[in-house]
């Protein structure tokens, strides 16, 4: 992961703060799940509580997390 997570992380905050500036009243965020590798699911919640926990401090609440076959989504909502 190293370098390219931490580099999609810090998009993935820009991408909420801007989207929290720009007075959007949803942000969705996502990740894929390399089926052909190991992926216990420890560290799916890992990776699921680390996009939470670096958005919602921005203003948005968590509200879904939804898997779909090798990926989640995870949808928030302006909190007021």
């Amino acid at each position: 992961m190293g370098l390219i997570h931490a580099w999609r992380m810090q998009k993935l905050v820009s991408d909420a703060r801007t989207a929290f500036d720009r007075g959007d009243v949803t942000f969705g965020a996502g990740f894929d799940i390399d089926t052909r590798a190991r992926v216990s699911m420890k560290m799916i919640r890992k990776e699921i509580d680390l996009i939470i926990n670096a958005v919602e401090p921005i203003g948005w609440e968590c509200v879904s997390v939804q898997p779909f076959l090798a990926s989640v989504q995870i949808d928030f909502i302006r909190r007021r």
